[in-house]
């Protein structure tokens, strides 16, 4: 786990007490030491217990920065963006527990299961074309050690590995009709290839898949590199 990811995790936690401290903690305390207003106004709010809030209210607007710049970085299509800025601090610890500790599925790409949020100007013939560039950029990546290792310096705390992997699910939809307008059935017959060998792999690794840097030192990353070298020249 990278600096960023920990410093980020450790927000995370710290994320979780405050959201408890403020619900529970306060009207707890509020309750047996009816005194504590006073003490956290003290010396002009120059005390301890200021402080001590004043580092925790820091640390819950950092993890909730981070989740907003995460979002539209990598999950722009998600709904969590309306929760995410309403309930801001309060909505922070569960929007990240989804797509960092569950990983589950990002939305920063039109696909089909976004097509109804796609803007009335793009019409049926673009969003065709979208999707095969997008399906085809996702090939170029998996084809390019240098384009993998040039998305993880830019973006340093991506786990690139993990995403060459979530971006093929997010966009190859092979039982959409879609996906049969934008290639022939001769192309389609490469893709199935690649997704049927990039499926067995995926489960084999069962998630325990490397940091970018390992992964490509591996027989996996290999062979699925060179596969999809071998696809691409046959969409051109």
């Amino acid at each position: 786990m990278k600096p960023i990811d920990k410093i980020t995790y450790i927000a995370f936690l710290i994320n979780i007490f405050a959201i408890l401290l403020y619900l529970i903690g306060f009207p707890v305390i509020a309750m047996t030491n009816p005194n504590l207003f006073f003490k956290l106004t003290e010396n002009q709010g120059l005390n301890p217990y200021n402080l001590v809030m004043t580092i925790i209210s820091m640390i819950v607007i950092y993890h909730w920065g981070y989740c907003i710049w995460f979002l539209f970085k990598y999950d722009r299509y998600s709904k969590s963006i309306f929760p995410l800025f309403f309930f801001n601090g309060f909505y922070a610890p569960i929007y990240y527990y989804r797509v960092k500790i569950k990983k589950r599925p990002l939305r920063n790409k039109v696909n089909t299961e976004t097509a109804e949020q796609l803007d009335d100007s793009m019409n049926e013939s673009e969003f065709v074309e979208l999707t095969r560039k997008n399906i085809i950029g996702v090939l170029q990546l998996w084809s390019s050690k240098e384009e993998q290792l040039e998305y993880l310096k830019s973006v340093p705390i991506a786990q690139v590995s993990n995403e060459l992997f979530g971006q093929w699910e997010d966009f190859y939809t092979p039982d959409t009709e879609v996906i049969r307008e934008a290639f022939s059935t001769t192309e389609l017959e490469l893709l199935t290839k690649f997704e049927n060998r990039l499926t067995e792999i995926a489960e084999m690794l069962n998630g325990n898949i490397a940091y970018i840097d390992k992964f490509i030192e591996t027989t996996e990353w290999k062979e699925l590199n060179l596969l999809a070298s071998e696809i691409l020249r046959g969409l051109k």
